[in-house]
């Protein structure tokens, strides 16, 4: 039988597609939302249920959940996920409580497997393949916040008896994430042939398509024990300058790339690849799309959207 889910943070990049992805398999889900997120990607159907709420520990507070039994809990949320906002002290003040309160929530509602969402910042900058083994050093307070919700949602699951899996997620890319983001804005920009200034693009970085991500959570879901850290990438990084070279191949655009107009940060991470080793083999998983087929995916459905026959 289909494990339930609780899902909050539906309307993220990842959580949506998830979402989306756990519909058409018929599984059950529970979504947790405040009211100002937006939902409409869902279908009405009876599989879903949604909680509204303003206040966090209005789920705590209602007995009738309390009744519920959703087998696996995602925790998608996270606030400042944008540059802009990197170095922002909030990332302490209402991250730590909402990952807390979050692993309240999951044994409130009877879960027996947490799973949250790390990120590559908590490593920090190496110049190498990155383990799970590898030390971190985060070097933005997003990377510092994110590394240590890791530690206290490990404490918190062991202490509550849950099942803990916190993934590391390295860059996603996919078409409807939001265009500030480097891929979306520059296949935005090639589709429209509009001159485009960026660094040199000697920078190595580890990309994964959004369906494979996606791929590796339904095989999450029928595992019963917690994989603790785990790094969620595609394993194969590639010089900045020739993804966007390769996407103006797969665009046909005319578009003038203006490389080396823009520096580089005094902290520009030059090399990051993630080591995947340990979930494709608790999984079985590994990714099916490379970058010429994920670029190739998401400009079609680009140009699909936008009416766009070239």
């Amino acid at each position: 039988m289909n494990p339930k889910i609780i899902i909050h943070g539906a309307s993220s990049f990842l959580g949506k597609n998830f979402t989306k992805s756990l519909i058409e398999n018929g599984y059950e889900i529970f979504i947790l939302s405040r009211p100002s997120s937006n939902l409409s990607f869902l279908p009405n159907k009876k599989e879903i249920k949604i909680f509204r709420y303003n206040h966090i520990e209005e789920i705590l507070q209602k007995k009738i959940l309390s009744n519920l039994n959703y087998n696996i809990f995602f925790e998608f949320s996270w606030y400042g996920v944008f540059n802009d906002k990197r170095n922002d002290p909030q990332q302490l003040t209402i991250n730590i409580p909402l990952i807390i309160n979050s692993i309240k929530i999951a044994k409130h509602l009877h879960s027996k497997h947490w799973i949250g969402f790390g990120s590559q910042a908590e490593y920090g900058i190496h110049n190498y393949k990155i383990s799970e083994e590898t030390p971190c050093n985060p070097t933005t307070l997003y990377g510092k916040a994110k590394y240590i919700c890791s530690q206290i949602a490990n404490i918190l699951c062991t202490a509550y008896g849950i099942e803990y899996t916190w993934l590391r997620i390295f860059s996603l890319y996919g078409p409807n994430d939001n265009h500030k983001w480097f891929i979306n804005y520059l296949i935005e920009k090639l589709l429209l042939n509009e001159e485009i200034d960026m660094t040199l693009g000697e920078q190595k970085w580890d990309y994964l398509y959004i369906d494979d991500a996606v791929d590796a959570l339904m095989k999450l879901i029928t595992v019963e024990k917690g994989l603790g850290i785990i790094n969620l990438a595609s394993g194969n990084s590639i010089r900045l300058k020739d993804l966007v070279l390769l996407a103006k191949k797969l665009t046909q655009s005319d578009s003038k790339i203006n490389f080396g107009k823009i520096p580089y940060r005094e902290d520009q991470v030059m090399n990051m690849e993630a080591d995947i080793s340990k979930i494709s083999q608790l999984l079985g998983w590994k990714p099916k799309y490379d970058y010429w087929q994920g670029l190739l995916k998401m400009i079609n459905e680009y140009k699909k959207e936008w009416n766009l026959s070239k």
